[in-house]
C-alpha cells in the first residue's frame, strides 16, 4: 500500500508547470465567466438589452451545460489531477480556498440576481410600450381618415 501511495505521489509530483498552466487557464475562463455574470447583473439593473448582454448570457449558459454535463464538475479537475494536482476542484484555480470551494453557490446566486432583474426590467419595458401606446392611441381620435 506504501509503494502505492509513493507511486501516485512520483506520478503527481511530474507536471507541476502543466498543473500551473491548467490552473492559469481554468483561473482566466473564470474570470471571463465572472466578468459575465458581473455584466449580466449590471445590465438587468440599468435595463440594457443589447448583443453583449446576449454574449454574456451565452457564455454563463455554456458554462452553466458544461458544468451540469459533467455532473457538477468542470472538465479541467479531472486533467488537473492526472496531471498531478493533489486536488483539481474548483480550487485549482488561484483563489483563497473560501472563495473557490463556495463558487457555485454564490455565482449560481448572482446568475439567479441577474435573472430576476432582466425579467423585470423587460416587464417594465412592456409595461411602458403600452402606456405609450395607450397615449398614442388617444391622441389618434382627433385624426381624419
Amino acid at each position: 500500500m506504501a509503494d502505492t501511495q509513493r507511486s501516485r505521489t512520483t506520478e503527481r509530483s511530474r507536471h507541476p508547470m502543466a498543473v500551473a498552466g491548467v490552473k492559469a487557464v481554468h483561473t482566466a475562463i473564470f474570470v471571463g465567466e465572472l466578468a459575465a455574470i458581473g455584466w449580466l447583473g449590471i445590465s438587468g439593473a440599468i435595463g440594457r438589452r443589447d448583443r453583449s448582454v446576449a454574449v454574456a448570457a451565452g457564455a454563463v449558459a455554456i458554462e452553466i451545460g458544461v458544468f451540469l454535463a459533467n455532473d457538477g464538475v468542470c472538465p479541467l479537475t479531472p486533467l488537473t489531477e492526472r496531471l498531478g494536482a493533489e486536488d483539481g476542484s474548483v480550487s485549482d484555480i488561484f483563489l483563497p480556498d473560501a472563495i473557490a470551494r463556495t463558487t457555485p453557490v454564490w455565482s449560481s446566486a448572482l446568475v439567479g440576481l441577474a435573472v430576476v432583474l432582466h425579467a423585470r426590467s423587460a416587464w417594465r419595458d412592456r409595461a411602458s410600450a403600452a402606456r405609450v401606446g395607450g397615449v398614442a392611441s388617444s391622441v389618434r381620435p382627433g385624426a381624419s381618415s
